[in-house]
Formats: structure tokens, C-alpha cells, sequence
């Protein structure tokens, strides 16, 4: 995965989950008062993906979900002037534009709200038991084809779910976005991450810090304090050794910089172990 020009992404990333407010992708308007979003927190945000970018960070994770596309349109806001090439921005199907003629024109509202011409990612957002998430493949298929969109990415997918959208797709499967963190492994079992590997699929991980949880581990603090570092540096930490970016959300300047240090933290085998072993 890297950039369309060419630059490698940053293993820290932009996550965007409740930047813009509320989600429900089923009531747009439910984000809204009168006029004015209810949020009310939009500057702010811009403002720190702006410098979020501006000390190297690339890759930007959106979806459908965050704020029914106003997510979209706060990241759109953020990225103005700025050298769009140089950037990874990947966005995410919902269960409500899976199905046949749905994909394109929710893509299409995803370039609007961004203010660009393509993609760098698509993903479909989880094998929905309540939606026919087969058929985005072939639709994903076809942007891929005419440059729209780079490549085709998966969350939230097992093993024997991604068996089954390669044997649709025509396009490789390029990542696999999980729910992942020094205290959450339960979902990417050791066949998962054989299986990503050895297909060249990027392990993407969300929610990668829970800082609440990570400041009550004392193995956790234990370490932090080993390294001059937090809690959410040895949490990221633990993830790039496992080989998987991360997109933690953060909208202050001393979270971003703590984030963006931790791709320094070097973790012992002895450190590795202890972590190993929370849960």
C-alpha cells in the first residue's frame, strides 16, 4: 500500500470515527439542528487533521457510517490546497449501498463530500448477515477498472469470508481492517494473520489504543515507564510489531505527537512476551 505517488504510508494514521458528530447513515439529517450541525467541533477537527498531515501522517480513514458522509465532507474540508497524490484515503460501504446499483453512486457522494477524483481504498465495512455484501464486489471491480478506485479492501472479515470475496473478486484483496489492540486479540486469530500475510493482505487496526483500559494495565504502565513513554505509545507500539497499521483517532496536538513518537518505540522480545499475555 503506498500513495499514489509512490510515498510509503506513515504506520500511524488518521482514524476519523465521530469526527463531525453523530453517524446514522439511515437519517442524514439526524447530525443536524436547524442549519447548524450539533456537533459544533468541525474547526477544530480540520485544524488537527491539517497538522496531523503536516508532520507526516498519509493515510486517512473515512466511511459512510461516520456521520451518514459528514465525515467525508469535514476531511474534504481538511485537505483543501493540500498535494491530494501524497495522500491514502480510504472509505467504507455500509450494509445500505452493498447490493446491485448501490456501490457507484455512494461512492460518488463519497468523492463529492471529499472533493476528489478517486479513491486510494474501498472497503466493504463487515460481512453483513442482513445484507447481500457479495454483490459490491463486482461494482468494486469495475472502479477499480476506470482509476476511480485504487484498491479493494475488507474489515472486519474472517479468514473463510475473505476465501470467498477473492473468489468473486477479479482485484486482490489489499487489506483487512479488525478491531485490534494490545488488550483485544481475540479477533485476529493466529490463521488470520498467516492467511493476510501470505496473500499480501495489510492488517489495518481500529480502535488500536482504548486508553482507558490501557491506563489501568500495570504490565502496560510497567513498560511505558521502561521506554519514557505512555500507555497508548506501548499499545501502538505493540501493534506495528505485529506488522499492522494503525488509525487512532486524535484532535489534540499532544495525543498527534504522542501517536506519531510511538513509530519510534523499539519493544524487547522480553516486553513483547509480558504484552503478550494481556488480554
Amino acid at each position: 500500500m503506498q500513495t499514489k505517488s509512490g510515498k510509503p504510508l506513515f504506520p500511524i494514521g488518521i482514524g476519523t470515527w465521530n469526527i463531525g458528530g453523530v453517524f446514522n447513515p439511515n437519517d442524514p439529517t439526524a447530525k443536524y439542528k436547524g442549519a447548524e450541525p450539533v456537533y459544533g467541533n468541525e474547526e477544530t477537527e480540520i485544524e488537527a487533521i491539517r497538522y496531523s498531515i503536516s508532520n507526516g501522517q498519509n493515510h486517512i480513514d473515512c466511511a459512510e457510517l461516520y456521520g451518514a458522509f459528514y465525515t467525508d465532507e469535514i476531511v474534504g474540508r481538511a485537505i483543501v490546497g493540500l498535494e491530494r497524490t501524497d495522500l491514502y484515503i480510504a472509505d467504507k460501504l455500509w450494509r445500505t449501498s452493498l447490493e446491485k446499483r448501490l456501490v457507484w453512486p455512494t461512492v460518488q457522494k463519497m468523492l463529492e463530500k471529499l472533493g476528489t477524483n478517486y479513491l486510494d481504498m474501498l472497503y466493504i465495512h463487515a460481512p453483513f448477515k442482513d445484507a447481500n455484501w457479495q454483490e459490491a464486489i463486482s461494482q468494486i471491480d469495475e472502479l477499480i477498472d476506470t482509476g476511480i478506485v485504487r484498491d479493494f479492501g475488507v474489515s472486519n472479515f474472517t479468514v473463510a469470508d475473505i476465501k470467498l470475496a477473492n473468489k468473486l473478486a477479479r482485484h486482490p484483496i489489499t487489506a483487512n481492517q479488525m478491531n485490534f489492540n494490545v488488550l483485544h486479540k481475540i479477533e485476529v486469530t493466529d490463521d488470520l494473520k498467516v492467511y493476510c500475510q501470505q496473500n499480501n493482505i495489510q492488517l489495518i487496526a481500529y480502535q488500536p489504543i482504548k486508553r482507558k483500559e490501557v491506563l489501568g494495565s500495570k504490565i502496560i504502565q510497567t513498560i511505558a515507564d521502561k521506554h519514557d513513554a505512555t500507555p497508548a505509545q506501548i499499545a501502538l507500539a505493540w501493534l506495528l510489531n505485529q506488522n499492522a497499521l494503525t488509525i487512532p483517532k486524535a484532535i489534540n496536538h499532544q495525543h498527534i505527537d504522542e501517536n506519531i513518537a510511538a513509530a519510534k518505540i523499539k519493544l524487547s522480545e522480553s516486553d513483547l512476551a509480558e504484552l503478550d499475555k494481556e488480554i
